[in-house]
């Protein structure tokens, strides 16, 4: 994978179905970042199935965890045993700093009975400047 001259792009892949198998499927890509920051906002696209996933900084610290929230009813948007949210990270500004060129890790845990996809969105914000910018 090279995500870095295509932001966010190159962080999907799909997640093989396995019936025979009760153990979750772990996948994890390591994503370089051209251009350091501090992480304003992140969150996963994900889709049934998904335990969680989560991004870690080159030294192994946890940057953000992204849990799936299952529906419980019948009732249109609250379908049981449908995903139908997942949580974001908003961390205190200023305080989780992305170093220029640090290599990511992005790991994803889904169970196996699914066949499905997975993403990652992150935004950042420059050291220097009050832009914000995709991370990677």
């Amino acid at each position: 994978m090279s995500p870095r001259h295509t932001p966010m792009t190159e962080a999907e892949y799909t997640i093989p179905r396995n019936h025979d198998s009760d153990s979750p499927h772990v996948k994890k890509a390591n994503i370089s970042t051209t251009k350091g920051g501090y992480l304003v906002y992140g969150t996963a696209h994900m889709h049934t199935g998904v335990v969680n996933t989560t991004l870690y900084g080159q030294d192994g610290r946890v940057l953000c965890t992204s849990k799936p929230k299952y529906g419980t009813g019948k009732e249109p948007g609250n379908e049981n045993g449908y995903l139908i949210g997942m949580s974001v990270c908003y961390p205190k500004p200023g305080s989780i700093k992305i170093k220029d060129d640090e290599i990511l890790t992005l790991e994803s845990i889904y169970k196996n009975k699914f066949r499905t996809g997975a993403f990652l969105y992150l935004l950042g914000r420059s050291n220097t400047e009050q832009r914000f910018e995709y991370l990677m």
